[in-house]
């Protein structure tokens, strides 16, 4: 890693000849090439990390604190720049990149108001002692990123870590690193001490580096469950501590008694937002048979309104998938939907008035059977598959029905029904009668493939500390143990 990468400059200088080249998504043209970091520079960073960890948490916590929401500040001042570099990047339309590099800032924001707050438990009913817990920082933490929501992302998994005392070094997609580069400047600016916070660039064989590293303490990964498994791997030889957030194939659950117009609109934005490239998306849609007919048809109707097109035009609701492999994926599991014997309603191949860029578009799959591929598989693009059900009990093995637990959409007007749904699915998150919704004190995080620890609230703080126990002896009582003549 270049001096200038440590900082978040763009600049291409390094001693590894590796170049990154970053592909624009809607226009198939290059947006950047950047330097790769081998291991030796990643192996620079962990050290660089270590030094300025233990500065950083030898602050005190308000200290953190100002520093985080001095970067917050930065943050969202320059969401434009970042909601440009993460569309250019990832194909995300613009006014959606730029709504989350804000929601970003929101995320430094609230931990910077916990930074100061971080305290354990007291135990004080034995007599002759007094017990209390810390909350100690782990180290040098590393988060390796997801490519579909670059800057959010970042926030959300940098700024736990970061206001708990830890160094973090981040890797980010090599498909979308810019607004991290960015990200990491703009902290600098803020007055992060160096080295608290550092970026590397690169792929696999990067971020491998990184996780296999012994100075490493804890990983947050977001991505793929084989990428999740052989980090947990590469983890386990020096018990690294761990957060994934890993594969989701959400199921919406539509009874008969629902706001039907709201579950259907809820049903669009959560298939179609980003192009379908959300991890929460809601990509199963398990309906009630007595009304799946209507329930299909004006799902089918407000998908067919969705502009596709241009991410950077204003008037564009979803933009390209992020690269041409995703798009080649998602062909391949339409063609296989196709030979499974599922009908194609709307959609089903790339979309026709786009002469560049990698466009899938909208898709509705009907007559969908529990055993085919479209009904377990994450496709992760802009893709809905329709199953039908007849009774509660069907609905939920139904939704238990895959290798995911991430999140899930239950919409009823029943409240009972509601919460035994609630109970009865085996997904980290349940919404009800709302499409996704994340807040920085929320946990979110899966059960099953889908992950291990959470992200947010709480669980966040869990997933970058260590607990120590210290106990006092407060009276000239007798010491514990046996052999009282000792």
């Amino acid at each position: 890693m270049n001096d200038a990468q440590k900082v978040g400059s763009m600049s291409p200088i390094s001693t590894v000849p590796d170049t990154l080249r970053v592909i624009n998504p809607a226009t198939e043209e290059v947006a950047a090439e950047l330097t790769i970091d081998g291991a030796d520079e990643c192996a620079a960073a962990v050290d660089r990390a270590t030094e300025a960890q233990r500065v950083w948490a030898a602050m005190a916590g308000e200290q953190r604190s100002e520093l985080l929401w001095r970067w917050a500040q930065l943050v969202e001042d320059d969401c434009a720049e970042l909601g440009r570099l993460d569309t250019e990047d990832t194909g995300k339309v613009l006014s959606d990149a730029r709504a989350q590099a804000r929601r970003g800032a929101r995320h430094a924001r609230y931990w910077a108001g916990k930074a100061d707050k971080l305290v354990g438990q007291q135990f004080g009913d034995v007599p002759g002692q007094f017990s209390y817990t810390r909350l100690e920082a782990l180290g040098t933490y590393v988060v390796v990123l997801p490519w579909n929501a670059p800057a959010h992302s970042f926030m959300a998994r940098a700024c736990p870590p970061l206001a708990c005392g830890n160094s973090v070094i981040v890797k980010p997609s090599e498909l979308s690193p810019r607004s991290a580069i960015r990200l990491a400047e703009l902290a600098v600016q803020a007055g992060i001490p160096t080295g608290v916070l550092q970026v590397v660039v690169g792929g696999g064989a990067t971020g491998g580096a990184l996780c296999s590293h012994p100075d490493v303490a804890g990983i947050s990964f977001t991505g793929s469950v084989p990428t999740g498994q052989h980090i947990a791997r590469a983890a386990a030889d020096t018990f690294k501590k761990l957060t994934l957030e890993m594969g989701g194939k959400s199921p919406i659950i539509v009874f008969d008694d629902a706001d039907l117009d709201s579950a259907a609109r809820a049903t669009v934005l959560g298939i179609l937002n980003n192009a379908g490239q959300v991890c929460a998306a809601g990509s199963r849609l398990l309906v009630h048979a007595s009304i799946a007919k209507d329930f299909v048809a004006e799902v089918a109707a407000r998908m067919s309104k969705v502009r596709v097109g241009d991410p950077l035009d204003p008037q564009t609701q979803v933009g390209p998938v992020v690269s041409s492999g995703q798009h080649e994926k998602i062909l391949g599991f339409l063609d296989t939907a196709r030979s499974e014997g599922a009908r194609i309603v709307l959609g089903g191949d790339r979309v026709t008035t786009q002469q560049r860029g990698f466009y899938i578009a909208p898709t509705l799959i009907d007559q969908v059977d529990p055993a085919m591929t479209v009904a377990s598989q994450e496709i992760f693009g802009p893709v809905l598959s329709v199953l039908t059900f007849e009774t509660e009990a069907q609905a939920l093995e139904l939704a238990n029905a895959t290798e995911f637990g991430l999140s899930s959409y239950v919409w009823t007007r029943d409240l009972g029904r509601m919460i035994r749904m609630s109970e009865g699915i085996e997904a980290g998150v349940v919404h009800g009668n709302s499409n996704l919704m994340l807040d920085s004190g929320l946990p979110f995080g899966g059960f099953k493939q889908s992950g291990l620890g959470g992200a947010y609230g709480d669980d966040a703080v869990s997933g970058c500390t260590r607990t120590k126990r210290v106990t006092l002896r407060t009276a000239n009582t007798p010491l514990p143990g046996p052999w009282p003549g000792i």
